[in-house]
């Protein structure tokens, strides 16, 4: 077996791909508890509505089940885990909706991607929003 790290396969022509792929990944964590730990009413509508947006910006999306997720307050100042108590954590559910986006898509439609963030911290009483971008992880804590 020939090893040569200079050598380029042609990925995209051999498989018959288009040749722009998309390297960078945009991901919206969608938790279904607000900042009181309470239930979010009509989390499957949000939920829907990130893919909308994702599919705007990317293409199209990708919904991963929900996962296990807690959230602690910022404003609450733990020093160590024995001082944590179960009731200082939301313990909640959090649906991760992703997409590899297109570049002129994306930048065409950040006010669409700003405006359902924020719409989604004000309108579900969050503490702050997240996602992650081309690695890097945002928090929004104050809303339009």
């Amino acid at each position: 077996m020939r090893k040569d790290k200079d050598r380029e396969i042609a990925l995209a022509e051999i498989l018959g791909s288009i040749e722009d792929s998309s390297t960078q990944q945009l991901t919206l964590y969608i938790p279904d508890k607000d900042k009181t730990g309470k239930k979010i009413k009509g989390i499957h509508g949000w939920v829907k509505e990130a893919q909308k947006v994702l599919t705007i910006v990317g293409g199209g999306s990708t919904t991963l089940p929900p996962a296990d997720g807690t959230w602690l307050d910022p404003d609450k100042k733990i020093a160590n885990i024995d001082d944590l108590k179960d009731e200082d954590i939301v313990w909640e559910k959090t649906t991760l909706v992703c997409t590899y986006i297109n570049p002129d898509e994306f930048e065409e439609n950040l006010n669409v991607l700003r405006k359902f963030l924020h719409k989604f911290g004000k309108q579900t009483n969050q503490g702050e929003v997240v996602f992650e971008f081309d690695g890097r992880f945002f928090r929004i804590r104050e809303y339009d």
